[in-house]
């Protein structure tokens, strides 16, 4: 019987669920012991702050770079806005020339355009919409019987977007 708890003391011992065994300590052992587990315990969490900080720092660094990667082209785009504006000038005014180049600088136009649009360029809406001071920019005002009150009547200048982000405010009447 004696040697039948020995071996099952054996086995619980290798499985990791032995009871411990009593153990008299002096009391300045005792202090000793808990002085090295409150270190211990300091030292741990510590550590668990360092790898959370770590982690914060890697999943900001991440971010950053896929913010970075989606926006590359800000400045590229919002600097070919001005070209862009001047194509839509040039063919309002180009009534009087020839019906081919008119249709060949349309096609430029359109190309350019639909080119901005793939890289996520967008027009903001603005004649007969609501006016929106997050994306629109009032330079003039005029009563009007016929439109709603806060309603645009006239784009000054075009307005864009660029995946999501305003790049340029709609000048607006």
């Amino acid at each position: 019987m004696a040697e039948k708890k020995e071996k099952e003391k054996k086995d619980l011992k290798k499985k990791g669920r032995a009871k411990p065994e009593k153990i008299s300590l002096s009391k300045k052992e005792y202090l000793l012991l808990k002085e090295k587990a409150d270190g211990l315990v300091k030292c741990t969490d510590s550590l668990l702050r360092l790898r959370a900080e770590f982690e914060n720092n890697r999943k900001r660094l991440q971010k950053e770079k896929k913010d970075f990667a989606e926006y590359a082209n800000y400045e590229l785009i919002k600097q070919l806005l001005p070209i862009l504006d001047n194509f839509g000038h040039a063919l309002q005014n180009l009534n009087k020339h020839n019906e081919k180049e008119i249709k060949g600088i349309e096609i430029i136009y359109n190309q350019f355009r639909n080119i901005l649009g793939k890289e996520g360029l967008e027009r903001i809406k603005t004649k007969g919409e609501k006016f929106d001071p997050r994306i629109h920019h009032a330079v003039m005002q005029e009563e009007s019987n016929e439109h709603p009150e806060n309603t645009i009547i006239e784009e000054m200048q075009a307005g864009y977007t660029f995946k999501g982000r305003l790049i340029r405010a709609a000048m607006v009447k």
